[in-house]
């Protein structure tokens, strides 16, 4: 008497269990009509979401692509210029001096944008190391590329080109160190805070770009440039404005961001 009944449990068990087996399956199918629900509010969220998201990027791939056109236009300037195809110290201070700030200072700030196209989807740490290797590469060009600036009028400054590039340099040496102090008081825990070392950093960094790119635009005004390209130099100033309009806006949210917190 005890083996039919015990055989009669095992089967109940097994129709238990095919039942159970089978209602995760049943779930999916009656949730899944839900999450396309055109009346969910959800739904509306993640498509505005997306669509701001591809908005954003396409504001950054226009703002690289100016970026391009304003390094080619420099370079393209500085190796035809000269008649008889020689290059000097001016020459090369345009081509260092503005690739260092137009393009390696530019895009260190672009690498901790959130919605930059080629840095978007690296870590924080790995945004951090390429960011800094950026800014090392672009105060290796601008030191290059003022002191050829000076060598070429004897050391003097007496133009606004030539003072707020000095003011650029300066700051963004500056900018540089405070960077490694920040991002070894963080990862070492010295007895410097990272907070008010950041927003030192960010803020000199904010000021150095700024000079920097003024002084591009300034230079686009020069007669050694403007002469011969009027419409070109006007064009180039305006992508210029542009890009440091465009590349000071996340710095300008980090630096309320981490003064918020610090206070």
């Amino acid at each position: 008497m005890d083996r039919p009944s015990t055989s009669r449990q095992s089967i109940e068990k097994v129709e238990m269990f095919e039942v159970r087996e089978h209602v995760p399956y049943q779930a999916e199918l009656t949730r899944a009509p839900a999450a396309y629900d055109a009346e969910s509010g959800e739904m509306y969220s993640s498509s505005w979401n997306s669509a701001w998201q591809a908005i954003c990027q396409l504001f950054n791939l226009l703002h690289h692509m100016q970026i391009a056109i304003v390094v080619f236009s420099m370079w393209h300037f500085a190796l035809t210029s000269s008649p008889n195809g020689s290059i000097s110290n001016l020459q090369l201070h345009i081509i260092f001096a503005g690739t260092g700030y137009q393009l390696f200072f530019v895009e260190a700030v672009l690498t901790l944008h959130r919605h930059n196209a080629w840095s978007g989807q690296l870590s924080v740490d790995s945004k951090r190391v390429v960011h800094g290797c950026l800014q090392l590469i672009g105060a290796i060009f601008v030191i290059a590329g003022t002191f050829l600036g000076l060598a070429e009028v004897d050391m003097q400054i007496n133009t606004p080109h030539g003072i707020c590039g000095v003011i650029a340099l300066v700051f963004s040496l500056i900018s540089f160190i405070t960077g490694i102090i920040a991002l070894f008081s963080s990862k070492v825990r010295l007895m410097i805070k990272t907070g008010p070392v950041k927003i030192l950093h960010i803020a000199v960094g904010l000021f150095a770009i700024s000079m920097g790119l003024i002084t591009m635009a300034i230079g686009f005004n020069m007669d050694y440039f403007s002469a011969s390209q009027p419409g070109l130099s006007t064009a180039l100033m305006v992508f210029v404005v542009m890009i440091l309009l465009y590349t000071i806006v996340q710095p300008i949210v980090d630096l309320v961001t981490t003064s918020r917190k610090v206070m």
